[in-house]
């Protein structure tokens, strides 16, 4: 959707299966109708007219999410252009490059959200901020920054769990706000109450939790809020986040209000039930002041003092005719550039949010200009105080090339803060430079409309994997492409000589957090070994990615990413490697598992092509390469590498191994490929590609009557327990009763301002002692087909996953592109069409299903926004509904550019565990989850997918999801808790995402139950 104020016209595109219709609306009135739209920065277009456009009600709250164009709920994609103060909710920002570079310091309080601001801020400065956590850096090591290296013009303080009376929360943000009376400081959320409670005022409970939803909002024409309507209908809301709040009447004289909610339409929920009397009201005679459009932030208080006198502490007094209280948005220094807001511009569904920020970079501008001392705007500027590597983990790469400096003539902490600092706000990872690399050469062979011919992917699989014997296989399933949401399946087996499998287990909490993991590695002879891995599983992958490397000539003519590289699943427990303190519950089964995949069979669902391919190692580009893990811990020996001198060639091949490709490095360290390795691999990969083809050739000519086949695929047989009984139903770990209890804490705690919103989760399980793990993987496709499905099966002693996800986690194309699919807002499907449809349009207009929806979506535009590009993170579908065989699911897209310095890894990092799964703030909530969930999640809350050698990957979120292990089947379930959550309604939720996987369960093991006992699930206890 665009507006042009030039054209007076408003062009549309409605996406409909098949088609795409443009229209174009011809507008009286364009800045009438339009005054509100919806980008990463905060949109500045509001379709204000319902009679313009065939809005839905929803859109009161949430303009552009989702327009009613017909019986379907498709989004919309909606792009603002030429509208004053706009960006786009659709595509990414520009970055203005006509402005001097302002330098901004975001000191962050551990919040989720701190990388929206990153992102905004870097468009709009010219520059990318430096972030640094509030106890990441000293008041020495501080003042030395903005007085002694003058690096930066203006300070952000973070939003952030907890209050700012507690120090651990707001670490060194009191003491900045305090002493630095020359410094522009702009406080967001937390660092809007820190502002007032570093000047005396209380901060107090909110009259209700406000996280994710909307209020109408209304400013006194403060320069922060230029060229921002005001009032009721003016467009201008702003998403809340926070329990807390400044109490106006407690507000010093220093202090005065330049914004406040007119009313508390706009977020429904709060209208009723406020306690009145613990809230003062604002009245627009107290707060009425209004600059000259010439103001400047200088005079503005100059040409308003005998107004602002008059606002008082006494003035803030609930008036008797009021029924609504007026919270605090906005708060301002008298006397220095000091500013508060307690919503959150960066939110991508605040109105004027960059607009708002930009005034803030303006606001800097116009202070500077008068002081004879300035900020520094040069490169070396950011050289600041510390010991090695100081600072570095809050700045991206340009930056840390210039802390170069020997910065010891400063006092300086050696210990920068006891919180963990690898996740949630810093870029992950310093400019991975790999100087050489083996090369990987593709062969594969493309079989045109092959899979219509050979029955599908499920018989594909089973002719060449086998229906019994399917040890060591995978198959990422993409058992429904419905709305175009995946379009390729991939399976594979135990294979090639670059086949290994990996398990890793992370280091025992109950010892400590810190001790290294222990990594056991098979390779495809079956020999096994065990190591201690210092550096973590995640670093492990990122070293053997980067030290492979497939020329692009080999696989850019193919029509998906996979050519070849990882394949498997990181376990929720793996969050240690990704910011998280510490596992309070230990997983059972490994906390990841990979193959390295050197063959493939892919199906391409769209044209019904099939796909074979192969690697093999051919040799090394850019001289001597650093060992892989793969090859120093090989049982098999497969590379030698000597570095003096030159080792036999007999004596190397009477070790009796099969040779990759064996590398003799003279003294002279000239390499020299054995031609002999390099030929045998090429024509292995070759052989095995045409031994699938003449399968898979041969599968499509014979006529498909197999019975017993069929019978296996239909899973009509009855699998019982070594007893001879068929297997109970599941139990949950938490009562219906512990569940509701578990529900109320994490209120309490949002109540308190700890957190936002929290993924409240049990694990449900039983005995399962049959072995046809595969014939449970194709019963629950049928019953439950999804878009990111998988099955796995890690050998004997390892787990299997039967996985029906319709989520994804996130993607990396070969272009560079991110994508993150978060699902929050879940409905049972209806039992007839029209209560189907009203189900579906329950949920496309529930507040709560929004709110949630929306945290996570500003959550992970953060992850993202940690390791993208800055201005390219964009959201092109916001709160679609999308519809699975047992529930209606509210899904929203959120894209962005990857940065050249960041590693594919590194952005796993970023973003893991998905925030769908944990909640808001991440790290915080993380903590909660733990002290609440009795056992760990393993496998479940993590990610299946594959990682791609160039350079891609694809990854789910593990949901709806059965695994195997020891005997025993579980399956995680739960859902977002937030303010406005019912508890009761939370435990109903629960069972009703548990549903569809233990009926596939059910349904396996007999064919003769009831249907209630089908998907039935029996807490303990209840």
């Amino acid at each position: 959707m665009s507006v042009s104020q030039g054209v007076h016209s408003l062009n549309y595109t409605r996406n409909m299966p098949g088609m795409i219709i443009s229209n174009q609306l011809t507008l009286p009135n364009p800045v009438a109708v339009f005054k509100k739209s919806y980008s990463i920065a905060g949109g500045d277009a509001k379709l204000e007219k319902e009679g313009s456009f065939n809005l839905t009600k929803n859109l009161a709250r949430y303009p552009f999410s989702s327009v009613k164009t017909s019986k379907h709920s498709e989004p919309v994609t909606c792009s603002t252009n030429s509208v004053a103060n706009g960006s786009s909710l659709a595509s990414p920002l520009k970055q203005s490059t006509s402005k001097e570079p302002i330098r901004t310091l975001i000191l962050d309080n551990y919040d989720s959200y701190t990388y929206n601001l990153y992102q905004l801020l870097s468009v709009i400065n010219g520059v990318a901020p430096v972030v640094l956590r509030n106890d990441e850096i000293t008041w020495e090591e501080l003042c030395y920054l903005l007085y002694e290296k003058r690096a930066f013009h203006n300070v952000v303080i973070s939003p952030g769990p907890g209050s700012p009376t507690c120090a651990s929360d707001i670490g060194v943000c009191l003491e900045l706000l305090k002493e630095c009376s020359d410094i522009p400081i702009l406080g967001v959320c937390l660092g809007h109450q820190a502002l007032g409670a570093v000047h005396g005022a209380k901060v107090v409970h909110a009259p209700e939790p406000v996280h994710g939803r909307l209020s109408e909002t209304q400013h006194n024409g403060h320069p922060l809020f230029s060229n921002i309507p005001s009032g009721a209908d003016s467009g201008f809301k702003v998403v809340r986040y926070h329990s807390l709040m400044v109490d106006a009447s407690t507000l010093p004289e220093d202090l005065i209000a330049t914004a406040w909610i007119t009313s508390s339409k706009e977020c429904e929920s709060v209208s009723d039930g406020l306690n009145t009397s613990s809230i003062a009201t604002l009245t627009e005679s107290q707060v009425a002041w209004r600059s000259k459009e010439t103001h400047g932030y200088s005079n503005f208080f100059e040409d308003n003092t005998s107004n602002s006198q008059t606002i008082l502490k006494d003035s803030f007094q609930e008036s008797s005719d009021k029924r609504t209280a007026k919270v605090l948005m906005g708060i301002s220094h008298r006397h220095w550039p000091h500013h508060g807001v307690q919503f959150h511009p960066e939110s991508v569904a605040t109105a004027y949010g960059k607009q708002i920020l930009e005034n803030f970079r303006n606001i800097t501008v116009e202070f500077w200009e008068k002081q004879s001392r300035r900020p520094m705007n040069t490169d070396d500027i950011l050289r600041a105080p510390g010991p090695h590597n100081f600072l570095t983990v809050g700045l991206n790469a340009l930056q840390r090339e210039n802390l170069k400096d020997d910065w010891s003539d400063v006092p300086h902490s050696v210990s920068h803060g006891c919180k963990n600092s690898i996740n949630d706000t810093e870029p992950v990872n310093k400019n991975n430079e790999v100087g050489s690399a083996e090369v990987l050469r593709l062969h594969w062979r493309k079989l045109p409309g092959m899979a219509a011919r050979v029955g599908g992917s499920k018989n594909l699989f089973c002719k060449i994997y086998g229906t019994e014997a399917v040890e060591d296989t995978f198959w990422l399933d993409s058992s429904t492409r419905d709305q175009g949401r995946a379009r390729f399946s991939f399976m594979g087996g135990k294979g090639g000589s670059l086949w290994h499998r990996f398990t890793y287990r992370v280091g025992c909490p109950a010892i400590d957090d810190r001790l290294p993991g222990v990594l056991r590695v098979e390779n495809v002879a079956g020999q096994v070994k065990e190591t201690v891995l210092q550096e973590g599983f995640l670093n492990l992958l990122n070293k053997e990615l980067e030290l492979r490397r497939c020329p692009e000539e080999d696989y850019e003519s193919l029509p998906f990413d996979f050519c070849g590289g990882f394949v498997g699943y990181l376990g929720y427990e793996l969050k240690v490697e990704c910011g998280a303190a510490s596992n309070r519950h230990r997983s059972s089964m490994p906390d990841a598992g990979m193959f390295l995949a050197d063959q493939l069979v892919v199906v391409d669902h769209a044209n019904d092509d099939i796909y074979v391919l192969a690697l093999y190692q051919e040799g090394v580009i850019g001289g001597i390469p650093e060992p892989s893990l793969v090859d120093r811990l090989s049982p098999s020996n497969q590379k030698i590498v000597t570095v003096c001198g030159v080792e036999d060639k007999q004596q190397r091949l009477s070790k009796g191994t099969s040779v990759l490709h064996t590398l003799e490095v003279q003294s002279t360290s000239v390499e020299e490929v054995d031609i002999w390795g390099v030929e045998s691999e090429r024509r292995g990969a070759e052989g095995w590609v045409e031994k699938i083809v003449r399968k898979v050739t041969g599968l499509g000519q014979q006529f498909l009557d197999d019975s017993k086949m069929m019978h296996r695929l239909n899973l009509v047989s009855t699998v019982k327990t070594r007893d001879g009984d068929i297997n109970p139903a599941f139990v949950a770990d938490k009562s219906r009763a512990a569940y509701i209890k578990d529900v109320k804490k994490c209120q309490e705690l949002i109540k308190d301002g700890e957190t936002y919103e929290v993924c409240l989760t049990t694990q449900l399980r039983k005995k399962f002692t049959g072995d046809d793990y595969f014939g449970l993987y194709l019963t629950l496709r049928e019953t439950n087909p999804a878009p990111y499905s998988a099955w796995m099966q890690f050998g004997k002693d390892g787990p299997c996953i039967c996985s029906s996800s319709p989520e994804r986690f996130l993607r990396l194309d070969r272009r560079g592109v991110l994508e993150a699919k978060p699902i929050k807002g879940t409905v049972a499907r209806g039992n007839t069409p029209e209560e189907d449809e009203i189900l579906k349009h329950s949920l496309q207009h529930s507040e709560k299903d929004q709110a949630e929806n929306l945290m996570i979506v500003d959550l992970l535009r953060n992850d993202l926004g940690r390791v993208c590009k800055p201005g390219s993170v964009h959201v092109p579908s916001l709160m679609a509904v999308e519809s699975y065989s047992t529930v209606h699911t509210m899904v929203s897209t959120v894209r962005g550019e990857k940065r050249e310095d960041m590693t594919p890894v590194d952005c796993i990092k970023a973003a893991f565990p998905g925030g769908s799964m944990t909640g808001a703030p991440k790290l915080r909530t993380m903590e909660i989850i733990d002290s609440l969930e009795g056992s760990s999640r393993g496998i479940y809350s993590g990610t299946i997918g594959f990682l791609s050698f160039n350079s891609s990957f694809d990854l789910n979120i593990v949901i709806r999801t059965l695994v195997i292990h020891s005997g025993e089947a579980s399956l995680g379930a739960g859902g977002a808790v937030i303010s406005l959550s019912d508890p009761a309604a939370e435990y109903e939720e629960m069972v009703l995402k548990a549903k569809a996987p233990s009926k596939a369960i059910s349904k396996f093991e007999s064919a003769h139950m009831t249907t209630e006992q089908i998907g039935s699930i029996m807490p303990l206890g209840s």
